[in-house]
């Protein structure tokens, strides 16, 4: 019942700092031709504080429901915080995503996950153009993965994007090389796609 409890307060926390939008996500990611991982995200963004003319910070937080092909498809759970820090400028935004997330031990099925605890650092490039209305943006990302439990940097994502505007879906096309570390790094190809939409 304890991760029930911290779950409740991860998402309800920032109802108390006037959230300022709610943003539900939805992803899926294809690898070697085949659809592998798919979830669907809820997130809080509380205030956003202006540090100064092209600097501001977002909080956040959130659950996620993640639907993954191990060995057969399983679903679990996932809660996060964080927060975006975002700089702008005439040569293009870029926006810092710090997350801390947590996944509860429990089973679903017979599945079995024992907690797990880990911080994700996101750096994300936008280009300063777009292309038709729909506003249409390149982007390019690095992210580093550090598991918590072993204090142990052991996974890497480096993407390339194109991102867009349709009234409140932001979709975007995306691939990403991932290299993760077990006796060896290696590495994965994904091809995803996302839409997400503000409340």
């Amino acid at each position: 019942m304890n991760y029930l409890k911290f779950s409740v307060l991860l998402l309800f926390c920032p109802l108390s700092v006037l959230g300022q939008k709610v943003v539900l996500e939805q992803d899926q990611r294809l690898k070697k031709d085949k659809l592998y991982y798919e979830h669907t995200d809820l997130t809080y963004l509380t205030k956003t504080y202006q540090i100064s003319k092209s600097w501001d910070i977002t909080p956040f937080t959130g659950y996620r429901l993640i639907y993954e092909n191990k060995k057969g498809f399983k679903t679990y759970s996932r809660f996060h915080i964080g927060g975006h820090v975002k700089v702008q400028g005439k040569w293009g935004n870029i926006a810092f995503r710090n997350r801390y997330e947590f996944t509860p031990g429990h089973e679903l099925g017979d599945l079995y996950a024992k907690n797990d605890n880990r911080f994700r650092e996101r750096i994300k490039y936008y280009a300063p153009f777009s292309f038709t209305k729909y506003k249409i943006t390149p982007n390019i990302s690095d992210e580093f993965f550090f598991d918590l439990d072993n204090f142990d940097y052991n996974r890497n994502r480096f993407a390339i994007g194109l991102g867009a505007k349709v009234w409140r879906l932001s979709p975007e096309l995306y691939y990403f090389a991932e290299f993760k570390k077990s006796s060896n790094w290696k590495r994965i190809d994904v091809i995803g796609f996302l839409v997400k939409y503000k409340f």
